[in-house]
């Protein structure tokens, strides 16, 4: 039986590798890679416990580093577990530090890179490209798609851009993962109610919020500029605090006082969709949350200046409005539109083409 390493590291990956982990045991001797790079227990810690990942699974060290430190602590230490486990192929998600890493490493050694959500690009609200060097997860993506002998794309608009790009490795159209994952436990959701209960949380209505990138959150000014923003905002806002948002704040002094805010500590996968679905809107700097909105038929204000999920912009489904206030206001003040189409993601079978693309590949 051919090896597969697969390398997460951050909440998304983690989800999206547990779309994934059921389907891939039946092909592949199946190594994971945790890099670490959400390290906090809150999050990396409860997801593995929620979704029971099943796999050899190993951590890496994280000693706390942060930026090029540890982006490089990661990548000696997955080419160190690729010379041990002499991997036949490479699996890894989206566009984090930990995807590049992984990358990079699996093409040093001559190892065969899979890359789920290949082709995605970010966009301003008016369409235009982001350059690459201003964001580095947009360079992240970049790379590995230049990197990967297989590039696994959610549809036909990043399946164009790899091809005009001059990506070398083969092309397959799965859908999203993440969609088949919300179409498998949208049913067995806890309620919006009794979270709220648990959480001391007033509502419905309320908004739901996610801050944790870079963009946001590495910038002191911005940073208490957007939390006074929705402290101000008319309906209670629930805010998960994502641990590097916390310690920003921290460092800032940044302590919202009375108002519409309200911080809760990170959520479990299913209480932040539960909690999705019961929002009037979400508001986010998170693709994957974005994705999850709209796949709940509930629109979302993207915190973030780009997004690579413009399909949903173009649908109206999520206004880009980066941390403006008033761009926000408006975006709030906007109904929701009248169509909704989650099968822009696909038709719930994205994690089986995934796995029929690999084995189709090794073979």
């Amino acid at each position: 039986m051919r090896t597969l390493l697969t390398v997460i590291g951050t909440r998304p990956q983690y989800i999206k590798y547990a779309a994934l982990s059921g389907r891939l045991s039946p092909h592949f001797h199946e190594i994971v890679i945790d890099t670490g790079q959400h390290y906090d227990t809150a999050l990396s810690g409860q997801f593995k416990q929620e979704f029971h990942f099943g796999a050899d699974f190993r951590t890496l060290e994280h000693s706390g580093l942060e930026g090029t430190a540890r982006f490089t602590a990661m990548l000696d230490q997955i080419d160190a577990a690729i010379v041990q486990i002499h991997p036949d192929l490479l699996l890894c998600f989206g566009d984090t530090d930990s995807t590049l890493a992984a990358g990079m490493a699996a093409a040093r050694r001559g190892i065969a890179v899979c890359h789920v959500e290949a082709g995605e690009r970010s966009q301003y609200a008016d369409g235009s490209r982001i350059a690459a060097r201003k964001v580095p997860e947009e360079s992240n993506r970049m790379i590995v798609d230049h990197l990967s002998s297989l590039l696994l794309c959610t549809g036909q608009d990043a399946a164009a851009n790899c091809r005009e790009e001059a990506c070398t490795g083969s092309i397959a159209v799965t859908g999203d993962i993440m969609y088949d994952l919300f179409l498998q436990g949208r049913d067995q959701l806890p309620r919006a109610s009794e979270l709220l209960a648990r959480h001391g949380c007033p509502g419905p209505p309320y908004y739901l919020c996610t801050v944790h990138r870079p963009v946001n959150t590495d910038d002191a000014g911005r940073l208490a500029g957007l939390m006074t923003t929705l402290n101000e905002l008319p309906l209670p806002v629930l805010l998960p605090l994502h641990p590097r948002t916390a310690q920003r704040m921290r460092q800032a002094g940044i302590a919202p006082g009375p108002g519409a805010l309200h911080l809760l500590p990170p959520l479990s996968h299913g209480e932040t969709l539960a909690l999705t679905a019961g929002a009037e809107r979400v508001l986010t700097d998170s693709g994957g949350l974005t994705r999850e909105a709209f796949f709940c038929g509930v629109p979302s204000l993207c915190l973030d200046d780009v997004t690579a999920w413009h399909a949903i912009c173009r649908r109206g489904w999520c206004d880009l409005t980066g941390a403006d206030a008033s761009a926000i206001r408006r975006a709030l003040e906007r109904p929701a539109p009248a169509e909704h189409d989650p099968s822009l993601f696909g038709d719930g079978n994205a994690s089986a083409r995934v796995v029929e693309s690999l084995v189709d590949f090794i073979a």
